[in-house]
């Protein structure tokens, strides 16, 4: 029997170590992809991207604390009155529906003051919420004060990879927030082909400019429409809110981080 040749041997290692795994494959087809969340995310420096300091917006709920307080209450306790769940207030809207004047005193003079964009409120006890926002930049961060009754609610979505919940306990279930997502790599590449994707007649509902869809890295198990049956450990969203999210919900595309290739998209119903 003939030796065999060394390019022959060659070709046989590469095969057992294919089979093995042990040799990175190209994230298509059914392997399993390799590449990190953490290979795919550049952190947000909150320092720059906020308006407020932390230590402003803690110090000017703690001011009116009290007075917040009872508004929250009266808002949790008095869904009815408002006929909106959840409840909603601003400055131009559903002020003038409470019905306690010197809680409605307390409300027109905190949106006089400018600070505070938006007061929100559920009841759905036991678990109750009340949120109160200071500040945001739609695909970047929000930036509050919230009440959670139930610390479950602390909990994030540990399936998305690129968006943080960051609490300051204030005492009594009352917490200083900020949502925020961190940066991707190649955010606008990844625009451009999910606006390559969009139809026409898709286009014309959009709300959200091309350079300001919201970019982010989520677990593979994430994809609710499968376009291909790939088992992959992290995928890429880009979302782009519409007029028609109220009814149908936003378009959402998912991308092989590695590959670059369109996986699936969300649902719209």
């Amino acid at each position: 029997m003939k030796p065999l040749t060394a390019s022959v041997v060659a070709m046989l290692i590469c095969i057992i170590l294919i089979a093995s795994g042990c040799v990175e494959r190209g994230g298509s087809g059914t392997g399993k992809e390799r590449i990190k969340a953490s290979d795919l995310i550049l952190p947000l420096n909150l320092d720059e991207a906020l308006k407020y300091p932390k230590a402003d917006v803690v110090a000017y709920f703690q001011e009116r604390r009290e007075g917040l307080e009872k508004l929250g209450n009266y808002m949790l306790e008095n869904e009815s009155v408002f006929r909106t769940r959840p409840v909603i207030l601003h400055q131009e809207y559903a002020v003038d529906s409470i019905r306690d004047p010197a809680v409605q005193s307390f409300a027109q003079r905190l949106f006089q003051e400018g600070v505070i964009k938006e007061i929100s409120s559920l009841n759905d006890a036991p678990s109750k919420t009340i949120d109160i926002l200071m500040d945001e930049e739609p695909g970047l961060y929000r930036q509050g004060i919230s009440y959670l009754s139930l610390p479950e609610l602390l909990e994030g979505d540990p399936s998305e990879l690129s968006y943080v919940k960051d609490y300051t306990d204030l005492g009594g279930s009352w917490y200083y927030y900020v949502y925020h997502y961190d940066e991707v790599k190649e955010e606008d590449h990844y625009r451009e082909l999910a606006w390559n994707r969009l139809s026409d007649e898709e286009r014309k509902t959009l709300t959200t400019p091309r350079e300001k869809a919201i970019v982010a890295v989520e677990a593979g198990e994430n994809v609710p429409h499968k376009i291909q049956n790939r088992a992959l450990d992290v995928v890429v969203s880009v979302q782009f809110n519409t007029e028609l999210d109220g009814l149908l919900g936003p378009i959402i595309m998912y991308f092989d981080p590695m590959t670059k290739e369109w996986v699936g998209n969300a649902l719209r119903y």
